[in-house]
């Protein structure tokens, strides 16, 4: 009989012991060296979840419930040691990633940046037997608009939330209904808006009636974007940013993340938050995998941690004041409420189409520019 037959005819029996598996392997190796072949090895390092893992996620308060709950769970449960980092930004980071310089075995991306990530290379495909708590997930997490389409995935989502009207519940006492509220001569001077070229775009689109994902009519954007100009106190460009200045009274009524909002609220200025009638741009913070992963068992280990739905309750609760991904989190009715992490809202999210803003961002940019000047 040979090795080869003796290896199928325990696999259908009984199921040989760590010993025997150990002996038959050795055997083959030994005779695969003599006939000149190349075997993989039959027990790989990767299996062990261990070592050391590099993370890199964005800074502040978000890093700080990373460490706390996500890092500390699993490293708790694994023996691995978690080097945890900060970046400034998606962009940047995606820069990095792309450029492939530096070990970095777990990433932080906005969902914008994973299309690109994916088109350059930059990141793994996720190998989701090693992740079981992916498929808790929304259903538009497991099969994302803001990735490639080609039947694999590439990303897990962290959190999520919406982009709508924020506003100082002292100076505005009516709760505005549309994004044209932001048109409000009332408002002159105390309007500001994310100045980004998508961002603009989409809140221009939701203004005049469009789909950001199939725009018909860039022209009437940049016109309702440039009408809009008389009542802007500036464009903002960090979320630190349009805090302090809702925090100071300098602006009134703006576009903005429901979790700062909440922060605000936690901190004592007056706010109110309302996603209008037309609807409201939606995001994710997305987990993924870079290529310069060295340790990828235990990357995606740390995925499946990040998904655990009494991780996530944690990490939006006590840390992030977003949505969780997972479906199966426990919240109370007060949480959902503050979190926007009704499932009402999981299915009326809109998600930006990452090829569709690929393809026309460079014409987005130059509308931007001439709004601008």
């Amino acid at each position: 009989m040979s090795k080869r037959e003796l290896v199928s005819r325990r696999r259908i029996g009984a199921g040989p012991t760590r010993r025997d598996f150990m002996r038959t392997a050795a055997g083959i190796a030994a005779g695969a060296a003599v006939g000149g072949l190349a075997l993989p090895a039959v027990v790989r390092a990767e299996d062990k979840i261990e070592g050391e893992l590099l993370v890199e996620t964005f800074g502040g308060e978000y890093s700080d419930a990373v460490q706390k709950y996500v890092v500390a769970p699993f490293e708790a449960k694994y023996p691995v040691k978690v080097k945890l980092a900060n970046f400034g930004s998606s962009s940047e980071q995606l820069a990095k990633i792309q450029a492939g310089n530096a070990r970095v075995d777990v990433s932080w991306f906005g969902d914008s940046r994973v299309y690109l990530a994916i088109k350059s290379s930059a990141i793994l495909p996720l190998r989701l037997e090693n992740i079981p708590n992916f498929g808790q997930q929304h259903e538009k997490f497991q099969h994302p608009a803001y990735e490639v389409g080609d039947g694999r995935n590439y990303s897990s989502a962290m959190v999520w939330g919406d982009r709508a009207i924020a506003y100082n519940s002292d100076k505005i006492a009516t709760r505005p209904v549309s994004w044209d509220a932001l048109l409000d001569p009332q408002w002159k001077g105390r309007v500001a808006l994310k100045g980004s070229s998508s961002a603009m775009v989409q809140i221009g689109a939701l203004m005049t009636g469009q789909d950001f994902n199939a725009i018909k009519d860039l022209d009437a954007i940049e016109k309702k974007l440039k009408a809009l100009k008389p009542n802007l106190l500036k464009y903002w460009g960090s979320g630190s940013e349009l805090t302090q200045l809702f925090a100071t009274g300098e602006v009134w009524i703006a576009d903005f993340w429901r979790g700062r909002v909440n922060k605000l609220k936690e901190d004592g200025t007056p706010m109110g938050y309302v996603v209008p009638k037309e609807g409201a741009p939606s995001w994710v913070d997305c987990v993924v995998v870079p290529r310069t992963c060295a340790n990828r068992r235990a990357a995606e280990a740390f995925i499946d941690m990040s998904l655990d739905p009494e991780v996530q309750k944690n990490f939006v609760t006590k840390g992030i004041n977003y949505a969780p991904s997972n479906v199966h989190t426990q919240l109370s009715d007060a949480e959902r409420e503050r979190l926007g992490a009704w499932p009402a809202i999981f299915d009326s999210a809109v998600f930006v189409d990452a090829a569709y803003q690929a393809t026309h961002i460079d014409e987005w940019n130059q509308m931007a520019n001439r709004v601008k000047a």
